[in-house]
C-alpha cells in the first residue's frame, strides 16, 4: 500500500504544481491591458495636427490616422505589388495607359449617404487642385475628370503617369463626399472601417467601428487615440497599462526605449513608412571635386551608432527608404564616394581646398539633427576643411535656407520626406532651399514617370537615383525606420499602405 500512497501524494503535488500554473496563467492574463476584455485600445499620438483637412496638410500627425480609417483611396497598392480594391470595385486602364475608368462601389459613407460619381469627381478634382505640392503632383498629366454614369468615372491623361496610378492608392486618391466638405477641418467622413466620433484638440481622437462599412468589420470596436506630445510620459503610460500601444517611436525616443528594454516588454514594429532619410546637403555652387571629396569624410556607420539603435536605421547612399525599389543598402557599388577619410584629408591637401572657407548651417533645437552635425563637423575639420558652424534655431533656419533665395549655407544636415521629386528642378530660377538643381536628373524622373511597365518605372529610378548620388549634392547617410511599440497582446499590424497610416482595422487582441 505504501507505494501506492506515495503515487497518491506524487500525483496531488503534481495537481498542486498544475494548479498553481494555472493561476500563474490567470495572472498573466489579468495583467493583460484592461481594454483587451472590453474590445477597446487606446493608441499614443505623440503631435496635435490642428486640423484634419486632408487636403490641405501634409503633416505626419493627421496622416497617421485619418487617410485608411476613416477615409479611403480608390484601390489600395500591397507590399508586394498587388492592387485591391477600394473606393473603386473594379477598374480598367487602357493600353496606351491614357485612359482609366474606375467602377465605383454601391456604398455608402459613414453618415450614411450614397456614395456617387459625383463625390468621386468632386474628391479627385480637389486634391488635383491641392496645395500640397506632393498630392497635386500626381494630377500633372491628368487632361479631365469626368462622370460616366452614378457610378463610373473616367480620367484621361495627356501622357502616361506612373505619379497617377500611384496616387490613386494614396492620399491624391482619397474620397469624400462633397456635402462634407465645410466640415473636413475636425469631422472628415468618408467610407473606411472607422468613422471618426470626435476630435479635441491636443487630447485625443476617437473612432467608432463604421457600421457601414463595405469590407470587413473591424475586430476592434472602440479607439482612443490620446495626444501625448511628451515622449517619456507616453512610454510611462505604455508600461502603466493606460495606453496599449506607441506605433511611432520618434528618434529622440530611441536610446531611453533601449535602456529600459521595452523593446524586450512589448513588442517590437519596424518599417520604412514613417522612416526618413537623413542627409547631408552641400550647395551646388561649391566645386564638384571639393563636393566628392566632402563626401568621403562621412563614416555613415558613426551616424547610425549616434543614435544608438541598428535596428532602427540603415546606412545607405541612396535618397530613398526600404520600401522604395529604387533603395539600396550602402555597399562600395551603391556608394560612389565611399568613406575614405585618408584619402579625402590629402586630396583636401594637394587640391588646396582647404582654404575655401565652408559655413556649416546646423539646426540648434532639433535633436535628430544637431547630433548628426555634432559628428560631421569635427570630421570635416579633422580633414583639413575649414569650416565655421553657424548653429541656429528652426525659425532662423527657415529664413535663411528654406526660404532664402539663395539660400545661405554651404554644407547643412537634412532629414524628412523620401520623395525623389522634390530634386526634380525643371526651371532653374525656381530651384528648391537645397540649391541643387539637374536636367539630367529631372529628365530621368520624367521618364521614369511615363514609364508603361512596373519593371521599366523600376529600373528608370534607379538611373534617376544614381544621377543624384553622383552629383554629391544630396548625400544620403542613414535611411531611418519607423519605429513602434505595442502590448504583445496587441496584434495584426501591418505596415501602412496609404502614405503612413496606422491600419487600426487589422488590429486585435
Amino acid at each position: 500500500m505504501r507505494p501506492i500512497h506515495r503515487r497518491i501524494v506524487r500525483l496531488m503535488a503534481a495537481a498542486a504544481i498544475v494548479a498553481t500554473a494555472l493561476g500563474g496563467l490567470d495572472s498573466l492574463a489579468q495583467a493583460a491591458s484592461p481594454r483587451a476584455a472590453e474590445n477597446k485600445m487606446i493608441l499614443v499620438a505623440r503631435q496635435d495636427p490642428g486640423t484634419l483637412d486632408f487636403v490641405k496638410s501634409n503633416l505626419t500627425a493627421m496622416r497617421l490616422w485619418i487617410p485608411a480609417n476613416v477615409v479611403e483611396p480608390l484601390v489600395y497598392f500591397n507590399k508586394d505589388g498587388s492592387v485591391e480594391p477600394g473606393v473603386a470595385e473594379s477598374w480598367t486602364i487602357s493600353d496606351d495607359k491614357l485612359t482609366y475608368v474606375f467602377k465605383i462601389r454601391e456604398t455608402t459613407f459613414s453618415d450614411g449617404t450614397p456614395v456617387t460619381a459625383d463625390d468621386v469627381v468632386y474628391s479627385l478634382k480637389t486634391m488635383q487642385g491641392s496645395p500640397v505640392v506632393d498630392y497635386a503632383a500626381a494630377y500633372e498629366a491628368v487632361k479631365s475628370i469626368e462622370k460616366v454614369d452614378d457610378h463610373t468615372v473616367k480620367v484621361t491623361l495627356s501622357r502616361p503617369s506612373q505619379n497617377f496610378w500611384q496616387g490613386m492608392g494614396s492620399i491624391s486618391g482619397l474620397v469624400q463626399p462633397q456635402a462634407n466638405a465645410a466640415n473636413i477641418a475636425t469631422k472628415p467622413i468618408g467610407t473606411g472601417p472607422y468613422k471618426l466620433v470626435n476630435y479635441t484638440t491636443n487630447s485625443a481622437f476617437e473612432f467608432t467601428a463604421n457600421p457601414t462599412y463595405w469590407g470587413a468589420k473591424p475586430a476592434i470596436k472602440d479607439v482612443t487615440v490620446r495626444i501625448i506630445t511628451d515622449g517619456t510620459a507616453g512610454l510611462n503610460a505604455l508600461e502603466a497599462s493606460e495606453v496599449d500601444a506607441l506605433p511611432v517611436i520618434t528618434i529622440d525616443l530611441w536610446e531611453q526605449l533601449g535602456k529600459r528594454e521595452l523593446d524586450k516588454k512589448y513588442s517590437l514594429v519596424t518599417y520604412p513608412q514613417v522612416g526618413e532619410p537623413t542627409y547631408a546637403v552641400l550647395n551646388q555652387k561649391l566645386d564638384k571635386g571639393l563636393r566628392e571629396t566632402i563626401a568621403r569624410t562621412f563614416d555613415r556607420q558613426s551616424y547610425n551608432d549616434a543614435f544608438g539603435a541598428a535596428w532602427g536605421a540603415e546606412n545607405t547612399c541612396t535618397f530613398a527608404l526600404p520600401n522604395q525599389v529604387w533603395y539600396e543598402k550602402e555597399s562600395p557599388e551603391s556608394c560612389p564616394f565611399p568613406y575614405d577619410m585618408e584619402g579625402a584629408t590629402k586630396t583636401i591637401a594637394e587640391k588646396g581646398y582647404g582654404s575655401t572657407p565652408l559655413e556649416y548651417a546646423s539646426l540648434s533645437d532639433v535633436p535628430d539633427l544637431s547630433l548628426p552635425a555634432d559628428i560631421m563637423v569635427p570630421s570635416l575639420q579633422a580633414a583639413g576643411l575649414n569650416v565655421t558652424r553657424n548653429a541656429i534655431d528652426l525659425a532662423r533656419y527657415s529664413q535663411l535656407i528654406f526660404q532664402g533665395r539663395p539660400p545661405q549655407f554651404d554644407i547643412t544636415v537634412m532629414s524628412g520626406d523620401a520623395n525623389p521629386v522634390q530634386w526634380a528642378c525643371p526651371d532653374p530660377s525656381k530651384a528648391g532651399w537645397s540649391t541643387y538643381c539637374s536636367a539630367e536628373y529631372t529628365k530621368a524622373l520624367a521618364d521614369a514617370d511615363v514609364a508603361l511597365t512596373d519593371q521599366d518605372y523600376a529600373a528608370k529610378m534607379k538611373q534617376a537615383a544614381d544621377i543624384l548620388r553622383k552629383d554629391a549634392v544630396i548625400i544620403p547617410l542613414i535611411a531611418k525606420k519607423g519605429v513602434g511599440l505595442f502590448d504583445k497582446d496587441l496584434k495584426g499590424f501591418q505596415e501602412p499602405r496609404v502614405a503612413v497610416a496606422i491600419e487600426l482595422a487589422k488590429l486585435h487582441w
